[in-house]
């Protein structure tokens, strides 16, 4: 095992240094804040991911805020430490379900080096280790991996007792896990799918029966059952439910084949461009995956007694895509989906081939284990190159960016990356030529105009569309994340006394146009919260302060309304300041997780405030 891990760091150290890519920025923005105690905890509580807010993986972040913005290395350093320790879970997994098949000791450790091997190795798992957002998949599945193997470890080493064990280490896998990311409460799901191929045989009884089902069943299918009911809440306007199941049986097949046989071609962060199905009859492609999903399954299961582990590998990677890859509302196809269930496959995969020898120790040749040997080996150099191959296009922003243009033409986010990259080399001109072309060929987005004045504060050659071009676009363009990140940057360079093109004025007028759009509608509190730093930034305090009225404060988060108190109190309305902190206390016992970060601050400001009124 020491072996393979020096192999990993050999291969793999290169592509530490690489940048921040993508929803790195969105995601992390904010974690300067956490240079400071108090920011500390106001960054780890304050995300907006999902409900919880994933504290755990916001946690780990803060650890590292001295090296953000500016120091990459030590996040996928982090990624990539976090990635071994699960590949040695992953070992130690694949040792318990050796023993539990009662192979012989040898026999086991050849299993789970194999599977580790090729785990480790996966090139598809590169983007789950090197994107440095995804630190929240790979600790989601650090415990899950615990989850698998305490239920391992209960049913192999405990009679009485195995089910306590099994139970907390379930705990620890939903508890802790759901705090990094969502995925871990499919853990249980994975759990029961291991035992009723592999184990259920030989160690089932009732009362295991039972405990898979209260504690590996029943959460996970409370929690997609809650989700199912409040559908509407969790879809997207591009596709309906089952428009996106229709879809995502090309999207698995896909995953499928970039496990099994990965290309340098085929594999790609940049995966926006695939397209969504609207019925059965839009493409042959999509009658053909979705029966071959039909058909793959029911074979798993009609041959699931003679093929355990193959029907276990199928379903354990079926389980693990439950959540990301059904009917909920997500964006199609994202490749770190599979971090965990890729793993099954492979356990799966290998598991049969380690069976067949089992079965056949008594007449196997020398020959046959040597032809074996030799196809495993050509498989894993195969898999070694393309990792390789890969890694070589994580270790420079230029080399990522410029493969991603010519792997995928149809993507979007590829070449709105690819002019982020010549933007930030200096290279402007490159950079509005992509731009130009993103107009030209997927027109009616905001943020490729919004990119475009942003580069005009830089470089005045900068050709922009006409004002009432741009003000038509951003009151009525498609959502795009990159609108308010270009925004931001404007308004720094507007700080910064760049933007000469750009008045405070037009700036106002077009920041106003996007905050009728409704398609931004779910980031009002961000545009406003911009809109009122641009009118301090002139000094309009009175104006500032009065921009964010446009929330009503019963529905405005805590964070937003301590600013709107501080532009307030800035202004001279120290009374109308106290009573926002005032209504903010009453709302904390409902919102725990917004209001403890802030807790001091907010006792601080109104202590002060309360201080200033009292005075004649």
């Amino acid at each position: 095992m020491c072996c393979l891990i020096g192999l990993y760091l050999a291969l793999s150290l290169p592509g530490l240094s690489g940048g921040f890519i993508l929803d790195d920025w969105s995601n992390l923005t904010g974690l300067e804040q956490a240079k400071t105690p108090q920011g500390f905890w106001h960054y780890v509580f304050g995300g907006v991911s999902s409900t919880l807010g994933r504290p755990l993986s916001l946690f780990s972040y803060a650890l590292q805020a001295h090296d953000w913005p500016g120091n990459p290395y030590p996040f996928k350093l982090a990624g990539m430490a976090i990635h071994i320790v699960n590949a040695c879970l992953v070992f130690a997994v694949c040792l318990l379900i050796g023993k539990l098949q009662d192979w012989p000791v040898r026999v086991s450790a050849q299993f789970s080096i194999v599977v580790t091997a090729f785990w480790l190795f996966l090139p598809l798992n590169i983007s789950s280790v090197f994107y440095v957002v995804q630190r929240m998949t790979l600790l989601s599945a650090l415990f899950s991996w615990l989850g698998v193997l305490g239920f391992l470890w209960g049913i192999h080493s405990y009679k009485r007792l195995g089910g306590v064990v099994a139970t907390f280490a379930m705990a620890v896998a939903y508890g802790l896990g759901i705090l990094a990311k969502e995925n871990a409460v499919l853990t249980g799901l994975e759990v029961a799918v291991l035992y009723a191929f592999l184990l259920r045989g030989r160690y089932g009884s009732k009362r295991w029966d039972a405990w898979i089902a209260m504690v590996c069943v029943l959460p996970p299918a409370l929690v997609l059952g809650y989700l199912s009911l409040n559908i509407a809440n969790y879809t997207r306007a591009e596709f309906t439910p089952w428009q996106r199941m229709l879809s995502e049986s090309l999207v698995l097949q896909d995953y499928l084949f970039k496990i099994l046989w990965p290309t340098p071609g085929r594999l790609n962060i940049f995966n926006d461009g695939f397209p969504a199905y609207k019925s059965l009859g839009d493409s042959w492609l999509v009658l053909e995956a979705n029966a071959f999903w039909v058909v793959l399954s029911a074979a798993a299961l009609w041959w699931r007694k003679k093929y355990r582990f193959l029907a276990f590998g199928l379903f354990w990677f079926l389980a693990g895509h439950v959540l990301e890859s059904s009917i909920f509302g997500l964006e199609l196809y994202f490749e770190h989906r599979n971090y965990l269930p890729s793993a099954g496959l492979i356990i799966g995969l290998v598991g049969e081939l380690f069976a067949w020898r089992a079965r056949r120790a008594n007449t196997a040749s020398n020959a046959s284990d040597r032809l074996t040997l030799a196809g495993l080996a050509s498989i894993a150099l195969f898999h070694l190159a393309v990792y390789g191959a890969e890694i070589n296009s994580w270790r420079s922003p230029a080399i990522q960016a410029m493969s991603a243009l010519v792997e995928r033409p149809d993507s979007i986010r590829a070449h709105q990356e690819a002019a982020a990259f010549f933007a930030n080399s200096g290279d402007y001109a490159n950079s509005a030529l992509i731009l130009n072309a993103i107009e030209k060929k997927w027109p009616g987005f905001p943020g490729t105009y919004s990119q475009l004045l942003m580069l005009g504060c830089v470089d005045d050659h900068v050709m922009l569309p006409d004002k009432t071009g741009l003000i038509a676009r951003f009151k009525s363009g498609v959502f795009d994340r990159g609108t308010l990140d270009a925004w931001n940057q404007i308004l720094d360079f507007k700080k910064q006394g760049a933007c000469r093109n750009l008045s405070w004025q037009d700036f106002q007028v077009y920041t106003d146009a996007i905050t009728q759009n409704q398609n931004f509608a779910f980031q009002m509190e961000d545009w406003l919260a911009m809109k009122s730093l641009a009118l301090d930034a002139e000094g309009k305090l009175i104006e500032a302060a009065h921009c964010l009225d446009a929330i009503d404060e019963t529905a405005a988060s805590l964070d937003f309304l301590l600013l709107k108190a501080k532009f307030y109190a800035v202004s001279g309305l120290a009374q109308q300041s106290l009573a926002i902190l005032e209504g903010m206390r009453s709302r904390s016992s409902a919102n725990l997780r917004q209001w403890l970060p802030i807790r001091a601050e907010v006792e601080k400001m109104t202590e002060q405030l309360r201080f200033k009124l009292s005075k004649p």
